[in-house]
């Protein structure tokens, strides 16, 4: 992508203040109590905020617009602040050490928990629509308004370290997100609408959470989880000749290979071998359309020793022969 053809949009993580701050001056627009507009041409965005107790916040946002927006994130530094964001529309990526990630509706990214000693850059694509839910609340806050939830805090943040969660919305809760955006258009009792529905998702998600680390199904990744992964995603992408061994990775990354095959699908929603084949079946796939190559020039460059085993990968990740690609 042009990098002319992104917006840079600077913010401090913390209240929603912080970001209406940032869009008036990147944006202009305009504030109006606690929500931020501006419509102009292909450039839409409103954000409301409902703040509901000391230290906790909602907050609603829609959002199109023509260029791409990279928002760059300085995190608040405190490790007892926590935020959920639930995409009810829409993809973007999350851009840790220029290293991307996609989050999207409907994903096991769709729900995204952290604290805030974790700071991750955010990029929107151009002409897409992005709705989000939003939750912003201090560990004080959050055992004041739900005290049950005291255990789930000590189990996600309880050692006081820059750590960040992954899961999918479950399907029983997405009723309630179209709800919020549904009754936000309402021209009576919007408000007291959408805070309902927001806090009746905020607690089913509180309790789908619970259960997730009951079971030991939700797994945290630690800032140097995330800079391990990126490198081992490196140097796969770099590897494309060579047979990878999941065993001799974890042992090069100094990890179990539990540990490797955990983390890697928490961040990249496949195992280390699905990545790895797609990953080499794209790029042979970018070979064979140059029409500089042969079939067999790039299986064999690929690490192929058998063509036959490469034709049959190829169809089946891609649908079609490798010999269809090349240009006529």
């Amino acid at each position: 992508m042009d990098t002319q053809e992104i917006t840079t949009l600077k913010v401090k993580e913390g209240s929603t203040s912080n970001y209406f701050e940032a869009l008036l001056n990147c944006f202009g627009g305009e504030v109006l109590g606690n929500s931020y507009s501006i419509n102009q041409g292909r450039l839409k965005i409103r954000m409301t905020a409902y703040p509901i107790i000391p230290g906790f916040e909602i907050a609603t946002t829609f959002a199109q617009h023509k260029n791409a927006v990279f928002i760059e994130r300085e995190s608040d530094n405190n490790p007892d602040q926590i935020y959920i964001n639930v995409i009810k529309e829409g993809t973007f990526t999350r851009d840790y050490n220029n290293q991307e990630t996609l989050a999207e509706a409907g994903s096991t990214k769709g729900v995204f928990i952290y604290n805030g000693l974790f700071t991750m850059n955010i990029k929107h694509p151009p002409n897409t629509t992005l709705e989000t839910v939003n939750y912003t609340l201090t560990k004080e806050a959050l055992l004041k308004f739900l005290p049950e939830a005291e255990g789930i805090y000590d189990s996600l943040f309880g050692n006081q370290d820059p750590v960040a969660y992954h899961t999918k919305l479950p399907l029983e809760l997405d009723a309630l997100v179209e709800d919020i955006f549904h009754f936000k258009k309402r021209d009576f009792g919007k408000t007291p609408l959408v805070v309902a529905r927001s806090l009746e998702l905020f607690t089913l998600l509180m309790k789908n959470v619970k259960k997730l680390v009951d079971k030991d199904e939700l797994n945290g990744l630690h800032v140097d989880d995330y800079r391990r992964l990126l490198k081992i995603k490196d140097q796969l992408l770099s590897s494309f000749e060579q047979r990878i061994v999941v065993e001799d990775l974890a042992s090069e990354f100094g990890i179990s290979v539990s540990k490797l095959k955990r983390d890697f699908k928490a961040l990249f929603d496949t195992s280390v071998y699905q990545f790895y084949t797609h990953a080499k079946m794209d790029e042979a796939y970018r070979r064979l359309q140059t029409g500089n190559f042969s079939v067999m020039e790039v299986g064999y460059d690929l690490g192929y020793q058998n063509l036959s085993k490469f034709s049959q990968m190829f169809k089946k990740v891609k649908g079609i022969n490798p010999k269809d690609v090349l240009p006529v």
